[in-house]
């Protein structure tokens, strides 16, 4: 499986969120795992990542992780008291990307409407010389996508030219990390390749900072989109989904995806169960799909038939349904749900998802439930 598609909540019995299929989203990460040739160790920065990927896929994006080699990349600067980052580093889904980021090769860049370049020391090494990260951003900016960059991240870009060998960014506001801030007599800063506020400036760009730091500054100077450190995440993103939203109305492009009707038998399920509807269980589920589950180290299997027909129709439940995740690959989908019954249980379902004549079908599930105290709040 190769797609995060989607995170987002819905509450039984309300309308589908709106999903921007089209705009995809393209993370860009760095395998260097030292800074330059010392042992030292380095790493993409995990806060630098996971905020605006929490963002962009709340917002209903795709987002896929590359990195000049792909595989796995190194992670740090980890803070595990924080929810957020809690949250996604002891999830499965999030990570096996980070494992498995894809190989620029791999890329079609047609499908992307931004590039993200996130940061952390790792990204120094490897990702600015690196021709077919740099065809892939330029192509994406041609298209009247958007390049964005965080702290170190903005290493990436310095390189960026247009088939006049000038700058993509020549005369533009763009900021990242200073050497206000660095440590110049330190070893990992001798190691640095370059000085991210001397090639900005180079090639013509205008390297702008706040000497606070910490304070989320940002620079949005047509479709480059930068911010100077981890605090600066959270605007970057919702700048870029700002920008990719006002694109979307203005071409009026929007389709019904494979992410779209995914998401819709999904919704099906959820509020066919919560609302009594029987019939939109059926529309969602393969006839022959099954159930399974594991009750005192026994599995247990159910057929779809027997599992829709103790549903009655128009008998509403106090049922509160999110879908979690979405990951597609071709004609194969695996998604995930959870569904909440206030002060009594909280199931958590896995679906295997199959494309066949055209549709999309639920084909199996599988799930888990643990108990909630009464008194405890959804």
């Amino acid at each position: 499986m190769n797609k995060i598609i989607i995170v987002l909540l819905v509450l039984a019995g309300l309308q589908p969120i709106p999903t921007n299929a089209q705009n995809k989203i393209l993370f860009v990460t760095s395998n260097q795992d030292f800074y330059g040739n010392t042992k030292i160790p380095t790493a993409n920065h995990f806060e630098e990542i996971i905020v605006p990927y929490d963002l962009f896929i709340k917002a209903g994006y795709t987002v896929d992780f590359i990195s000049p080699k792909g595989g796995a990349i190194s992670i740090g600067y980890i803070n595990t008291s924080n929810n957020l980052q809690k949250k996604y580093l002891y999830d499965g889904w999030f990570m096996d990307k980070l494992e498995r980021t894809k190989n620029p090769t791999e890329i079609k860049v047609d499908d992307y409407s931004a590039i993200f370049y996130s940061g952390g020391g790792a990204a120094m090494f490897g990702v600015a010389e690196d021709l077919a990260i740099q065809k892939i951003a330029k192509s994406i900016y041609g298209k009247n996508g958007i390049i964005a960059t965080i702290c170190h991240g903005t290493a990436g870009i310095i390189n960026l030219k247009d088939e006049n060998k000038k700058s993509l960014y020549a005369g533009k506001k763009i900021t990242g990390y200073p050497d206000l801030f660095e440590n110049k007599d330190a070893e990992y800063y001798k190691a640095f390749p370059f000085s991210i506020d001397k090639e900005i400036t180079h090639n013509e760009g205008k390297f702008v900072y706040s000497d606070k730091g910490g304070d989320a500054f940002y620079i949005v100077d047509g479709r480059f989109v930068t911010g100077q450190d981890p605090s600066s995440g959270a605007n970057v993103a919702n700048e870029v989904i700002k920008i990719l939203k006002s694109n979307s109305k203005s071409t009026n492009t929007f389709t019904l995806s494979d992410l779209e009707q995914i998401t819709e038998i999904l919704l099906d399920y959820i509020e066919g169960k919560a609302n009594g509807q029987p019939e939109r269980l059926r529309k969602a589920f393969d006839p022959n799909f099954s159930l399974y589950t594991v009750a005192k180290d026994t599995l247990w299997i159910r057929s779809g038939e027997q599992y829709i027909s103790n549903i009655k129709t128009g008998e509403k439940t106090n049922r509160i349904g999110s879908i979690v995740s979405i990951d597609i690959e071709k004609d194969t989908a695996i998604a995930k749900a959870e569904i909440v019954i206030p002060n009594q249980r909280t199931f958590t379902d896995y679906f295997l998802i199959l494309k066949y004549k055209g549709n999309w079908k639920i084909v199996h599930k599988s799930y888990s439930w643990r108990e909630l105290p009464k008194t405890e709040k959804t």
